[in-house]
């Protein structure tokens, strides 16, 4: 196939520029949207022949190529993106139900062949446009007009569907089958071979004052066609077998049932004379209408159902609430009476000031009629011929009313500065209050005995036997526009913002959303017979399948098709009203009808044409790299291809926007559908090798069931990415392993020698340390035996004499000579504190000795920690009255610790004693607290404090024990400390004085 390229319409949405070209007449119920090239919608303006493939798209033939039309789109094929040599065409003859149409050019050497909606050009000699018989030249009918015959009075034939052939001239007509043999002869004199046509089969003559012959292998019959003027024109599109007649702008289709020729009137069109129409083509399953111009390019003619009906022509008017008045009419609350053709009558109402004046309508059962004006409820008497009427004065507005199974009218009361929201029901001429709320009811439905009252924060249900008044708490916080109760009573609620809802066995259901979301604000839902929901929206009127929403409920998996209806279906505008009672009506007679901001719509279902998207897809094009290939099921695309687009091509005569096309690509890592943009393509790059399915999908309708097109896409490995290239790596890769093991293996053997001659020799050295380690093992054993010894001798030989010195010098201080000479008291007691204190640094010191010889250790028993502060105090008493410090315990007494009690009273010990040395005319404080079974002791002095250096050193030599001539006893404390597995820190400022604070576990 050759390459193609796409000569694409401007868009659907334009509408700003259609206005110039769109005609909609809304008595006459048709719209004519014309393509021009003027509009750059197409190429050329001559449009020579039309008909629809099998697949339902339209091609065109014109003086610029052949030019096909899938609804929305043109794509021409002339020499700009194909082979041919020659742009003019003129007729497409072949078999749509066959799937093979034709179409030459100008010079009759280049076929145009048309199958599966696409084109391949064919170089062909010229075909023959005549016959010869018993001598004569007998040229080929091409249709009417004919492109081709320019005598009315030349001999042609013309080739029937079934294979005969009709010879005609001026003097008799002969039918033969399709080897010439002759069939019938028939003498039938003539002067214009342009009234001759086929229609099924069979071959009529239309005579200038309306009378037929009609001739067929079972002979002839007359008749006079109806709707007859003798200035007429007739067009026969050869190839579908259509047969159309124009009179006075009116087009006609010609039928022929049993021989009889029928015309049945399709529209009056009033351009039609002046735009030099020569083909015309009717799609019966669409309802269009194709003119074709010589001049003008293609009109399209649409029939649409809906009607939108108004009280005056070209002024728009807003229309809220309506209700049914008859089997045909409607009323709206200003009095109009309307049926789907025009204002039939009108009831005088007092005139209407205010929006909530016109939202709500109500008709009882004694066809009075309920409206509001100001803040009255006016009800206007059936037997009064609605001149009279009743009035219920009220202190707030009137906003929507409601007759109930019973004729009660429900009124609810719109909420003010003043006032909240009310609901009155209206019985027997008296008005009750039946509830106060918070906010304002906009709707009220009635199932059984539940009152439905729908508000603008959620669905209260008010029971009419207990008079009891249930809110529903799934509907919180939502906006409840109407309700619906549908054939099946269930319930369905429209929303504000939030689309709408089925409200079932107290579960509240919600939907997908169309699209554009266009359904996130529905006004209204009416059901027609067919059980299809009909919802009003500000963007148009969707359709949408009642068992669809229903299997929705119960498999989220289910794909729901909507159907948006637009101003193109016959809408005046798209924006329909809501937010009144009634929203919507269905009356006997069938149709429907929702207000909206230019008219009342009214239209009945069973005769919507509904234009459903096809069943059939097609790959159109595809570009790889920039460059157009001929689509297949199966693709091979390069190896190092940078991008790859796939362009759809899908007959739809619709609103497209009820088009949903979607793709997917298997090996992508997932199984996304991914919905194609309004130019119907999708694109992928860099594929890695492999096989992949490329699967295009379009909803077909509201069976939910989908059209597919599947293309099979081929991206061939290079020789380093085939599986003969992996499977060799492995190979090697294997073999390089198993060398390198016996390699490595051969390595190991010969470390394993050496290694077993080093563990000799380190066996023998080792053997030797050991050796030396067992004397020093001894060694060690006994001078510690001998430390031992040592401590034990300092217990017995140095402990035992200082006690009993430090006694006596007590006993003598004590001797009441001493006490009378002060200077020899204050020697004895100098003494006596010296000889105690050496004899509390010999035990420290022999405890000290001891710590390390057992090590650290847990005490078996507590004891009171406050109580051994306490001891060291007395120890260092009278040497702080001598420095006239003072020393406090405000550790608790109730503290009681099973840390090892040698090291902390040696720690307490050195602290109090650095304490005092460092401190004069000052206080020290002792202070303990506990945390996580950790002991933080403090002791705090204001004396000479310590310098940076000095605490840097001490934090130090916590981490690195590198000793230098500082204080001995912090030496010790922190050595101890480190036994312990303790902490230290310290705090000083230079004469501001020093805290030091440790941290040990107490148990």
């Amino acid at each position: 196939m050759s390459k193609i390229t796409a000569f694409v319409s401007f868009r659907y949405c334009c509408f700003l520029l259609l206005l110039t070209t769109t005609k909609i007449i809304c008595q006459e119920n048709y719209t004519a949207r014309w393509y021009t090239a003027d509009n750059d919608e197409l190429y050329q303006n001559s449009i020579n022949a039309i008909i629809q493939d099998k697949h339902h798209f339209i091609w065109m033939t014109t003086e610029n190529g052949i030019v096909r039309f899938d609804g929305n789109n043109f794509i021409v094929f002339n020499s700009s993106n194909t082979t041919l040599e020659h742009n003019r065409f003129k007729d497409i003859f072949g078999s749509t139900e066959k799937d093979s149409l034709t179409s030459f050019n100008e010079s009759k050497k280049e076929l145009v062949f048309i199958k599966n909606a696409k084109v391949q050009i064919l170089k062909k000699n010229r075909p023959k446009y005549s016959l010869t018989r018993n001598g004569k030249h007998f040229f080929f009918h091409d249709g009417l007009p004919s492109n081709f015959t320019i005598d009315k009075r030349e001999r042609f034939f013309i080739r029937l569907s079934s294979g005969g052939i009709y010879f005609l001239d001026s003097e008799k007509i002969e039918l033969c089958d399709s080897k010439m043999k002759s069939i019938s002869k028939i003498a039938f004199k003539n002067d214009n071979i342009f009234n001759f046509f086929a229609l099924d089969n069979t071959l009529f003559y239309l005579s200038s004052d309306g009378n037929y012959q009609c001739f067929s292998k079972n002979g002839t019959s007359s008749g006079k066609l109806n709707a007859f003027n003798a200035n007429h024109k007739l067009y026969w599109n050869i190839t579908t077998g259509q047969v159309f007649l124009s009179v006075k702008n009116k087009i006609y289709k010609l039928k022929n049932l049993n021989g009889k020729l029928t015309a049945e009137f399709i529209v009056e069109y009033k351009e039609l004379e002046a735009n030099t129409i020569i083909a015309i083509y009717y799609d019966h399953n669409n309802n269009k209408l194709y003119l074709g111009s010589g001049t003008n390019g293609l009109c399209v003619i649409s029939f649409p159902t809906f009607k939108s009906i108004t009280k005056k022509t070209g002024k728009a008017e807003v229309y809220y609430a309506a209700q049914a008045f008859s089997d045909s009419t409607i009323i709206t609350s200003e009095g109009l009476i309307l049926n789907n053709q025009r204002v039939v009558d009108s009831i005088h109402f007092p005139k209407s000031i205010y929006l909530d004046e016109r939202i709500s309508i109500a008709l009882d059962n004694e066809k009075n009629i309920w409206i509001s004006r100001g803040l009255k409820v006016l009800c206007f008497l059936k037997e009064s011929g609605y001149k009279k009427h009743l009035s219920y004065q009220f202190d707030q507005n009137p906003k929507t009313f409601f007759k109930d199974n019973s004729n009660t009218i429900w009124v609810s009361m719109g909420e003010d500065v003043f006032h909240k929201p009310k609901l009155y029901s209206i019985k027997n001429g008296t008005a009750k209050l039946e509830g106060i709320f918070k906010n304002n009811i906009n709707y009220i439905a009635q199932l059984n005995n539940i009152l439905y009252l729908a508000s603008s924060n959620g669905l209260y249900e008010h029971n009419l036997k207990t008079k009891k008044l249930h809110f529903v708490k799934s509907t919180d916080k939502i906006s409840i526009r109407s309700i619906f109760i549908d054939s099946k009573q269930k319930i369905w609620l429209t929303t504000y913002e939030k689309g709408f809802f089925l409200y079932s066995d107290h579960v509240l259901h919600s939907f997908p959303k169309d699209e554009e979301r266009y359904l996130n604000s529905a006004h209204c839902i009416i059901e027609d017979k067919n059980n299809f929901f009909w919802i009003s929206t500000n963007k148009g009127l969707f359709q949408v399948s009642r068992e669809a929403l229903i299997e929705y409920c119960k498999n989220k998996n289910t794909v729901i098709y909507y159907h948006q209806y637009t101003k193109s279906d016959g809408f005046l505008i798209n924006e329909f009203n809501g937010g009144c009672q009634p929203c919507g009506n269905i009356l006997k007679n069938g149709d429907i009808i929702f207000p909206s901001m230019n008219g009342l719509v009214f239209f009945n279902p069973n005769k919507v044409s509904t234009l459903l998207p096809g069943k059939n897809l097609f790959i159109d094009r595809v570009i790889l790299d920039q460059k157009t290939i001929t689509p297949k099921d199966t693709i091979v695309l390069n190896n190092n291809f940078q991008r790859v687009s796939f362009l759809v091509s899908y007959p739809y005569y619709g609103n497209p926007k009820n088009l949903n096309i979607e793709a997917k690509m298997d090996k992508m890592g997932n199984d996304h559908w991914e919905r194609l943009k309004a130019d119907k393509s999708i694109s992928f790059t860099t594929l890695p090798p492999g096989t992949y399915t490329l699967t295009f999908r379009s909803l077909s309708g509201f069976d939910t069931n989908y059209a597919y097109k599947k293309v099979i896409l081929v991206v061939p490995a290079k020789f380093h990415q085939t599986i003969w290239f992996t499977i060799l790596c492995c190979i090697l890769f294997v073999g390089f392993v198993i060398s390198l093991w016996y390699i490595r293996l051969y390595y190991q053997k010969i470390k394993s020698l050496q290694l077993q001659i080093v563990i000799a020799k380190k066996t023998k050295k080792l053997a030797a340390t050991v050796k030396k380690l067992e004397i020093t093992e001894n060694n060690l054993k006994q001078e510690i035996k001998q430390h031992e010894m040592l401590v034990k001798s300092m217990s017995h030989d140095i402990k035992s004499p200082l006690k009993f010195l430090s006694s006596s010098i007590k006993h003598l201080s004590e001797n009441d000579t001493i006490q009378e000479d002060p200077k020899l008291k204050q020697q004895l007691g100098t003494l006596q504190t010296s000889t105690s204190q050496l004899y509390e640094y010999v035990e420290n010191l022999i405890k000290y000795s001891s710590i390390f010889i057992e090590g650290k250790k847990l005490e078996d028993e507590c004891y009171s920690l406050y109580e051994l502060i306490e001891e060291s105090i007395q120890i260092f008493k009278k040497i702080a009255e001598a420095e006239n410090n003072i020393i406090i315990n405000n550790v608790p007494k109730a503290l009681f610790v099973k840390t090892n009690k040698k090291a902390l009273s040696i720690i307490i010990h050195n602290l109090i004693d650095n304490a005092i040395k460092n401190t004069k005319n000052g206080r020290i404080s002792l202070l303990c607290t506990t945390q996580n079974n950790i002991l933080n002791f403090k002791i705090v002095d204001n004396g000479k404090g310590m310098s940076k250096e000095l605490i840097d050193y001490y934090h130090n030599f916590y981490k690195t024990p590198i000793l230098k001539n500082y204080h001995l006893g912090l030496h010790m404390i922190i050595e101890l400390l480190i036994l312990i597995e303790g902490n230290i820190n310290i705090v000083s400022d230079i004469d501001k004085g020093t805290t030091i604070e440790i941290m040990v576990e107490y148990n």
